[in-house]
């Protein structure tokens, strides 16, 4: 019961219904229009007729034996139910013809008359005129208008009935379909509520409206279970990787506390504390990933010159690429580019992608900084000679507490990608990973500024 009361509550089924009761109200009020013109249209034909035939009588209205003759022998020759006819006195005696009440004035009227005493009277559309002082009657039957406008009404409303129940069967299977397509689509989100993030939304072949809203869902959904896998091993990852950390402090504290002098002591937890500056940094580095993430406000952004940033920070971190016996310089540009963005955060990308640049390419290499257009769009460059990441590696990069050859980067935490992603995101910003031939070189393309006017 609850299902039909759904079927028939439904958008589907309220429009058949809807539309049903408009097409009534305009099918009665054409049938209307219709059986009318169709019956004045029949009268005309009958007032022709009638007003055809009245030229026998005029014809006879010098002589009234004639007329009384002429009206009588018409009277006896009409077949049942096709006219009537009467000659009357001034005072409305009846003086041939058959017996109807007279009509009260000259012109058209309509009068009743019975064939017999067993039959009903049936109405006639008549004419009166005088002539040669007394008064013809002559009309023709409206039994036949009658019946035909009677069978136009019986088709006219049967035709209503058989589309007004193919509307609602159309209305009841089309909201049946929706519903069922509805209670998959329940059923099937109720499956995800649980846990289940394998399962999707059936969708159709009609590609109707409930197909499209599965399919979208879908897409919805599959974000979403990557989400929660990328969560689920970012919780492993961060699990793993803030073990270590809090292993090594430990040991180092119960190291120290058994240490046989100061200086061993001093040296155990000067090793504990960077152990847990380590970690520190790594808890400030993913609450940073989260706010950007979690933050849409560009209310602060502003428009600065990325030729003067590039500049910028290669005086900064020229010094700190040479210590690691490494080359810092500018790559040439033929046009400066405007990067509309939170400055800091931009330095911050910038800073990130320096620092891995020179992590994980040997002594001696060569990391370049560049800037410029493409297409339009501002781009920041930054280019070495390292030993690149393979092809089939380079989007897993930037999940966060990834890292390729963790044997090798013990101090790395994973996080610089990771935070350069969710920077450029915020900025409406991509990046993208190429081959240096040999080294990577990784391209952000901001969004294009649009012309002012």
């Amino acid at each position: 019961m609850h299902r039909v009361s759904s079927i028939l509550a439904g958008a589907a089924f309220r429009s058949a219904l809807m539309s049903l009761l408009l097409f009534l109200a305009v099918f009665f009020v054409a049938g209307v229009v219709i059986v009318s013109q169709t019956r004045s249209e029949a009268e005309t034909e009958i007032r022709a007729l009638v007003s055809n035939e009245f030229e026998l009588f005029r014809d006879a209205a010098g002589n009234e034996s004639d007329l009384k003759q002429l009206v009588d022998s018409s009277a006896e020759s009409a077949g049942p139910r096709f006219f009537v006819v009467a000659l009357y006195k001034p005072d409305g005696t009846l003086l041939a013809g058959d017996d109807f009440p007279r009509p009260a004035k000259l012109g058209w009227s309509t009068v009743e008359s019975a064939i017999n005493a067993t039959t009903p009277s049936e109405q006639y559309l008549a004419l009166t005129e005088e002539i040669g002082g007394n008064r013809v009657t002559f009309g023709r039957t409206l039994y036949f208008v009658e019946v035909g406008s009677a069978a136009l009404w019986r088709a006219l409303m049967l035709a209503s009935i058989v589309v007004g129940i193919g509307a609602l069967a159309i209305g009841y299977f089309a909201s049946h379909g929706v519903s069922a397509k509805l209670d998959r689509m329940a059923a099937t989100l109720e499956r995800v509520a649980r846990g289940d993030s394998r399962i999707r939304l059936p969708v159709g072949r009609s590609n109707d409206q409930v197909d499209r809203v599965s399919a979208q869902m879908n897409a919805h959904l599959d974000r979403l279970s990557d989400l929660v896998g990328t969560m689920r091993n970012t919780v492993i990852s961060i699990a793993h990787d803030l073990k270590s950390p809090l292993s090594r402090a430990y040991i180092l504290l119960q190291e120290a506390e058994e240490a046989p002098d100061e200086i061993e002591r001093a040296k155990l937890l000067e090793e504990a504390q960077a152990e847990i500056e380590r970690l520190n940094g790594i808890f400030d580095t993913v609450l940073r990933i989260s706010r950007i993430e979690s933050s849409d406000d560009q209310s602060g952004f502003a428009s600065f010159s990325a030729q003067e940033l590039v500049s910028e920070t290669l005086q900064t971190f020229e010094p700190v690429v040479e210590e690691a016996n490494q080359i810092l310089v500018a790559a040439p540009t033929s046009s400066d580019a405007t990067i509309v963005g939170d400055r800091r955060m931009v330095v911050q990308l910038l800073v990130n992608l320096i620092t891995n640049a020179s992590r994980y390419s040997p002594p001696g290499a060569r990391i370049e900084l560049g800037t410029g257009l493409e297409d339009r769009h501002p781009i920041l460059v930054v280019a070495d000679n390292g030993p690149g990441i393979p092809a089939d590696h380079r989007q897993a990069v930037f999940e966060p507490f990834l890292r390729l050859n963790p044997e090798r980067d013990e101090k790395g935490s994973g996080l610089g990608l990771a935070l350069v992603q969710a920077i450029a995101t915020r900025h409406r910003a991509t990046v993208r990973l190429e081959d240096n031939q040999p080294g990577l070189r990784v391209v952000v393309r901001f969004p294009a500024i649009e012309p002012a006017g």
